[in-house]
Parts: C-alpha cells; structure tokens; sequence
C-alpha cells in the first residue's frame, strides 16, 4: 500500500470567513489543519489559540460526517491518539511563533485502510471550515491544511463525530437526551460550562447513565469525579503548571468510553433498537455539549 499527503490550503492568511472545500476523491486516512500566528504582547493560551476555529463540518450529499467545535474536535484528538494536540511555542514572549495542529480523523487508526472514509466522486464530498482570527492575542493568523489519502484501500467503516448542543433544561437533576441509533457508538463526550475551579466542586453534569430501550446498561449513573479517574487510561493528566498552559483536562471534558480497551468489544450497539437515551443528572441548569463518536458500516 501507499499513501499520499497533498496540500489543500497553504499559508491562507486568516480572516473571519467560511471556507469551503472539495475533498480528495481516493479513501481518506485524515485531514491536518494547522493554525499559525505570533503572541500579542504575552503567550497565547490554547483557548485563544482554539478560537480561530468555529466549526469544522465534513458531508457527503448534504450528509453530515464530522461536525465539530475546535473544542470538540480537541477532545476527539484526545481520546483517539492518547494525546494531546501539538502546540508549539509555549513562551510568554511578544511576537513568539504559536503552532496548533488538528487532526481530524476517519478512523481509530491512521493510515488504516479498513477503517477510514471510502473513495467518492469529485465535488460530492466536502469540508466547510467555519473560523477567524483571534487578533486580541495572536498576530499574523495563517491556516493550513492537508490530506491523507490511502489509495486503493477498501474500508470497512469509518468514524463520524458529531456535537449535540443541550440546552439548559430548566432545573438541576436527571435530564434525558436521546441518542441516534443506527450506528456502533465508540464513546460520548460531556462538554461542560461548569468544571471544579476555586473554591467550587460543582460539575455541570454531575452523573451519566445510559438507558437502551428504558433499560439502564454499561453507565449507570457514575459521578463525573470518577469519570475523571478514567482519564488516565486516555491521556497523560500532568501535562503541566502554568496558567497560560492550560486546565490539566482538556476544556472542560470528560468521556463515557465504550472501547475503553480499542478491541470494539463493548460497543453501544444501537442498530434495531427502539430507544437509546444518556439520563444526565445536571449539577447546573445550563447549557453542555455531547459529542458523539460513532462506527459506520460503509454501504449501510
């Protein structure tokens, strides 16, 4: 097998705009959009470096695959690669060069020709990128974005991500929200506006449990302070200790993982059932975001 990596934007100087694409037409391994610019006056925090991006949305027909929040697409990088994104530059120094590179994936894996997006026709499958620039705290905003084809692959699947934005309900305690069903579902993520800071111990959501077909099953209402425990298994915790670094989660974050040892055993299956809804129990009536990770079968 082989592989090709081709540039789709270089060194597009950012403005507030919607930039629209036509994708690669051969299998798709992933894209890398990367983000550049120079610090205002001190170093620029990965929040103000992540508001240059809105939205990133990917579809095929009109058909959403990826539908995501920088934030978002920050905690899906996370939980897949057991990493956080590379940030470049981390010095609190005017005009010093900032570097954050994206991925945005179609699969577990990289370069995996079984599980990536499947080959298409010109113009049908697209990338509409949704972003600005953050002139408050970086300098000389530039984007850049690449593809990574892998032709003649054949996949099997591939990963769709997409955010459901939950209104506040209107008072603290269980809320329900249903799920899509159809798909294999790889793990939800919980984007909080409430996390533990001084002085407070409050969670937006303060327990999760999954209910398929009104039956309650692999969650069954776990505290998000243990949830935080579960971090461990995805990304290192301690990545450091100065403000400007950042929380030591990502952005508020925590996951229900159902492939918590990547072998596809403990799925949320969801095909032919009649409901599949998480019960969040809210701490603070207000507003959170779940997005959800998804396996499709390609031809279904």
């Amino acid at each position: 097998m082989e592989f090709t990596r081709s540039s789709l934007v270089k060194g597009r100087t950012a403005a507030t705009e919607v930039l629209s694409l036509d994708l690669p037409i051969n299998p798709l391994s992933h894209l890398i959009i990367s983000l550049q610019g120079l610090n205002v006056t001190d170093e620029a925090t990965l929040d103000e470096i992540l508001a240059f991006i809105n939205k990133v949305t990917i579809s095929q027909y009109g058909k959403t695959v990826m539908s995501l929040e920088s934030e978002d697409l920050y905690g899906l990088n996370c939980y897949l690669f057991k990493n956080r994104p590379v940030l470049y530059g981390k010095i609190a120094t005017d005009n010093q060069a900032r570097i954050l590179s994206l991925i945005v994936p179609f699969g577990r894996k990289l370069f995996n020709p079984a599980e990536c997006f499947p080959a298409t026709r010109k113009g049908e499958f697209t990338l509409s990128l949704d972003y600005t620039l953050p002139s408050a705290s970086i300098d000389g905003g530039l984007l850049d974005i690449e593809a990574v084809e892998l032709p003649g692959a054949s996949p099997e699947r591939y990963l769709k991500a997409t955010t459901l934005t939950v209104t506040a309900p209107g008072a603290t305690g269980d809320h329900d929200v249903d799920l899509p069903i159809g798909n294999d579902i790889l793990a939800i993520q919980e984007r909080m506006t409430t996390f533990p800071a001084a002085s407070s111990l409050t969670f937006g959501i303060n327990e999760s449990k999954i209910l398929v077909d009104n039956k309650e099953t692999f969650y069954l209402g776990n505290k998000a302070c243990s949830l935080l425990g579960d971090m461990i298994n995805r990304i290192d915790t301690q990545h450091g200790t100065l403000a400007a670094q950042g929380s030591i989660l990502p952005l508020n974050i925590l996951w229900l993982d159902f492939d918590p040892a990547g072998d596809s055993n403990y799925l949320l299956k969801t095909s032919g059932k009649s409901s599949v809804k998480v019960r969040l129990n809210m701490g603070v009536d207000e507003a959170s975001y779940l997005s959800l990770f998804e396996l499709v079968n390609v031809g279904a």
